[in-house]
């Protein structure tokens, strides 16, 4: 994290005073939410992994959601992914990789779920009301349900296992509530975990190690690391597969709109790379007329997989534009594999319709 919601970041004194007043009003409001949530949330019919923050992004989410995906495909089940959709038009509305006429364009998805199905999940729906697309999902053949972004509203839709992610750097800079700080909820709320998953955290810290250095409201859950793993390049247009070794001794422009950039930024500079940022804002729509504005000469470009999907057509920077495919790693694998599993193959009985 660079000190994108520090509080005491050249803000001055008043600013400072101003966000945290405007946090303590942020956690009144927080508070009187729970207050009205459903005591009882609704059981879904079908397994349920949520997958999600007390921070506002950043953490890795989305990989982890394939990655518990994957496994249930290794498991034999078909998975279907729930979220909200940054922006999206309101649904129920599905996607389906194997059926042309369920797509849906980034307006009317958001661009995570297009993420989703570019990377091969076949059942995606996006809705803010997870009761509602579960049901369609359900009806839809799904036999396990994935929440991306699922930890708020965690009394609407029963879940068999809580992920929550965290960033090591956010965790660093103490515990304030938006706007003062990156956090949606109190620390307090990681008690309700089933699994906490630490990214960005220093090399060779993990298991006991790494629980026993966060914060003491983070501690006493299954502790595991997470890292984000470069697998290859992949041609923007044509889908071609590109090794890594490609980047060693290049100049990239590396565009993207992503809340926390340097990680991508890093991981392309440790591949031997020459980086040139080109960032805008979290989740911005690119249009034409401002990618025509190359910030500087390279080789080629590269973006994300969640980037790439908001790249207007037409868009030809005269060089050639990849994206950057990356995967999750958890360690240890074994443990966490085994709570997973647990939740993906808890029976349905007893559960509502």
């Amino acid at each position: 994290m660079t000190g994108r919601f520090e509080p005491w970041n050249g803000r001055g004194p008043l600013g400072r005073a101003l966000l945290r007043a405007a946090s303590g009003l942020y956690g009144l409001g927080w508070r009187l939410n729970q207050a009205l949530a459903p005591r009882r949330p609704t059981q879904a019919g079908l397994p349920v992994v949520s997958v999600g923050n007390l921070s506002v992004g950043g953490t890795g989410k989305s990989l982890v959601v394939r990655l518990v995906a994957g496994r249930a495909r290794e498991l034999g089940l078909e998975p279907a992914v729930l979220l909200r959709g940054y922006k999206a038009v309101r649904g129920p509305r599905p996607l389906n990789a194997a059926d042309p006429a369920a797509q849906a364009g980034l307006d009317e998805a958001g661009d995570e779920a297009l993420e989703h199905v570019a990377e091969g999940i076949r059942q995606v729906w996006v809705d803010p009301e997870r009761r509602r697309s579960a049901a369609a999902a359900r009806l839809a053949g799904a036999a396990c349900l994935i929440l991306d972004d699922g930890f708020q509203r965690r009394r609407h839709l029963a879940r068999d296992l809580e992920v929550l992610l965290a960033d090591f750097g956010q965790l660093a800079l103490g515990e304030h509530l938006l706007p003062a700080g990156p956090w949606r909820e109190p620390w307090s709320q990681a008690a309700l975990a089933g699994a906490v998953l630490v990214g960005g955290a220093p090399s060779g810290l993990e298991g006991a190690a790494l629980e026993a250095v966060l914060p003491p409201a983070w501690r006493g859950k299954p502790t595991f690391r997470l890292d984000r793993v470069p697998v290859s390049l992949r041609s923007w247009g044509d889908s071609a597969e590109i090794p890594l070794v490609d980047l060693k001794g290049r100049r990239v422009l590396a565009l993207s709109g992503l809340g926390s950039p340097e990680g991508f930024e890093a991981s392309l500079a440790g591949l031997g790379a020459e980086v040139l940022p080109w960032r805008f804002a979290d989740h911005h729509r690119y249009r034409l007329d401002e990618l025509k504005k190359i910030p500087g000469t390279a080789d080629f470009v590269v973006t994300t997989a969640k980037d790439a999907v908001r790249l207007p057509q037409g868009f030809q920077p005269g060089m050639p534009v990849r994206v950057l495919r990356v995967r999750a790693e958890v360690r240890p694998l074994a443990p966490f594999i085994a709570l997973v599993d647990a939740a993906l193959r808890r029976p349905a009985a007893g559960r509502e319709p």
